[in-house]
């Protein structure tokens, strides 16, 4: 039977731990060790989980100074020793049934990494669902899309190895890890289960919310420091371009289009590479053409010149028509 570790970093959320750890403990199919950092919080967050670790045996408590929640996981991952790995954040809540259901969708489909959605709540409501498909996952790490979020996920510890969460970014930093994973295994298999088995609490103190406008310099950081690692050059000029298109749903002058293309082919054939769908790229390529189509034939041409030949059957392009991707 393969063994679970749950990793989780705790930095002034006392308010919220009696919860958290609670859905943690409780669940259907238990941990098999809680892996819980404590990042030296000035709050009654270390007492709390004390008294926690006196009464529950698997959960294995460490302290440190307060160096930032990446550190904390680092610390973590070292520690943890189960053949997959599951990450939490100390303000949320578990569904009860949350790894019991991940783990069987793991060992059915033989995934890497597996999410699920997310119900939010405190100052807003709603269920978030991200797409579930492996091949649009990829894609959508490197086409700024909807992927896995993060506290959701739940990993096969031998493809993790020595990966470990950028220390120096405040934000995104969790992306960066999962886009890592991805550049080091490019077949690797990711999904996110429908249900919403992580209940993701939102409030003003939390990360996400204070540090939300660092989003595009942190993202800009990690381009330009691991797509090197895979063959792709990457400037400036075409991380500016990639986010007003990608991120901002915005179409580029022709020149600058022309001088972003090449960029733009050299992340597709990457994701291409072996026997990959060639849908999500056909969908991307389709998408470019059609935001850009007020510029005319020149910008057509020029879209359809750097474009690869591998467009999918007749039945799978109509396919996107009828039923559109997010």
């Amino acid at each position: 039977m393969s063994s679970l570790s749950v990793l989780l970093p705790v930095y002034n959320a006392a308010p919220f731990l009696h919860e958290a750890l609670d859905s943690l403990i409780g669940q259907s199919r238990p941990a098999d060790q809680i892996i819980i950092i404590e990042d030296g919080s000035s709050d009654d967050s270390l007492s709390i989980l004390e008294d926690y670790a006196r009464r529950e045996r698997r959960i294995e408590l460490h302290s440190q100074r307060n160096a930032g929640v990446s550190r904390a996981r680092n610390r973590g991952l070292d520690l943890c020793q189960g053949d997959f790995i599951a990450l939490m954040d100390a303000d949320d809540i578990n569904h009860p049934r949350r790894f019991e259901r991940q783990l069987a969708a793991v060992q059915r489909h033989g995934l890497d990494i597996c999410g699920c959605a997310m119900r939010t709540f405190g100052q807003k409501r709603r269920i978030i669902r991200y797409p579930r498909d492996s091949a649009r996952l990829r894609y959508n790490y490197l086409f700024l899309g909807r992927t896995i979020p993060g506290p959701t996920t739940l990993l096969r510890r031998e493809v993790i190895g020595d990966t470990r969460f950028e220390e120096s970014l405040a934000y995104a930093e969790d992306f960066g890890f999962y886009l890592s994973l991805l550049l080091q295994h490019p077949s690797i298999r990711l999904h996110n289960l429908q249900q919403p088995l992580y209940n993701y609490r939102t409030h003003d103190k939390q990360a996400s919310q204070r540090l939300a406008h660092q989003n595009r310099a942190s993202l800009g950081q990690l381009f330009q420091n691991l797509l090197p690692s895979v063959g792709i050059a990457c400037h400036e000029r075409h991380l500016a371009s990639h986010w007003r298109l990608w991120k901002e749903n915005q179409a580029l002058p022709l020149e600058e289009l022309r001088n972003y293309l090449p960029f733009m082919r050299q992340l597709c054939d990457w994701l291409q590479r072996g026997d990959q769908d060639p849908l999500p790229a056909y969908e991307l390529w389709r998408r470019l053409d059609k935001r850009h189509s007020h510029l005319g034939r020149a910008a057509r041409e020029m879209i359809a010149g750097t474009a690869p030949d591998n467009r999918p059957t007749l039945w799978r392009r109509m396919a996107i028509g009828l039923f559109p991707s997010r």
